[in-house]
């Protein structure tokens, strides 16, 4: 996260601070600034309690930040705000609990607090797309949009818990770009990108609802696919591999190699160990000449 993302709030008239889990301020804008009669930077990286009135502190303790963690937005808290100078200014804050457990604060001086209503409203909208798009940037891959790992795992287990109940199969693909490097090495990075982004369409094409697909790194994916058997899971890959060959990307000949893995009954909710099967088994198609679909044991 870096803290130019934030760099519009300084268009409002009104505080903008961000915060970490333990309440350590990682962002505040001008308003802030003028507002504790101190530079930014050494607002940065102390404590959010630091610049409230004990009384404002308790009332967070008791009451905004355990609202926090099952609502994830409280609005229109009084607190006291105390500046360089040890002075007692009264504000209305709102607080949203964001992606990794950061917290953004917009705050206003209860002054004139009529006029600041429309302000209220834009710097909401504000917050909420801000914490939208920061929710796209930890969940996707920047280059192709899919899913990135983290957020993989995360619907994944969801995905394997939920075949577990339903007493549902479960199959993974682990795909990989054949001879990847070489592409780069006689086409250039720009063009190894397209061959990337296209091939993450293709599959995209492919999918079926309720499906998971995602882009762990460099030109592996990994597709997820839900309520399936073995045979029609492997009838699939086999579908997706032939697509991938028969259609050359910018008149490049390309080709995937597909680890396939399918749940067992000792594997089911294990998302990692069916990971790595289907990893193994991925470098057995590679071993074996590449451009081809093996199933791990």
């Amino acid at each position: 996260m870096h803290t130019d993302k934030f760099a519009d709030s300084n268009n409002f008239y009104s505080g903008h601070i961000v915060t970490d889990c333990k309440r350590k301020i990682y962002y505040c804008n001008d308003y802030i600034a003028d507002l504790s009669c101190i530079a930014k930077n050494a607002i940065v990286n102390t404590s959010i309690s630091q610049h409230i009135s004990k009384a404002s502190n308790i009332f967070l303790d008791s009451y905004v930040y355990p609202i926090l963690i099952t609502e994830f937005t409280v609005e229109e808290i009084q607190m006291t705000w105390i500046d360089k100078h040890g002075k007692k200014i009264p504000i209305v804050a709102n607080i949203k609990l964001g992606p990794d457990s950061m917290t953004y604060w917009s705050i206003y001086v209860c002054i004139n607090r009529d006029k600041l209503q429309n302000e209220l409203l834009n710097t909401n909208e504000y917050l909420e797309k801000l914490s939208n798009d920061l929710t796209v940037l930890a969940t996707t891959d920047s280059l192709t949009g899919l899913l990135n790992r983290r957020e993989l795992k995360r619907q994944a287990e969801k995905a394997i818990y939920q075949a577990s109940i339903n007493q549902s199969s479960f199959a993974l693909l682990f795909i990989d770009i054949d001879l990847f490097k070489k592409i780069n090495d006689s086409f250039g990075h720009q063009m190894g990108d397209k061959v990337i982004i296209t091939l993450a369409q293709r599959l995209k094409d492919m999918l079926r609802e309720n499906d998971i697909l995602a882009r762990i790194g460099g030109e592996e994916f990994v597709l997820i696919l839900t309520n399936i058997d073995p045979i029609s899971s492997y009838k699939l890959a086999e579908r997706l591999r032939e697509k991938v060959s028969d259609s050359p990307i910018n008149g490049i000949s390309v080709t995937v190699s597909i680890g396939l893995a399918v749940c067992e009954d000792e594997n089911l909710k294990d998302f990692d160990k069916l990971l790595q099967r289907a990893d193994k088994a991925l470098y057995e198609a590679k071993k074996s000449g590449r451009n081809r679909v093996f199933i791990a044991n």
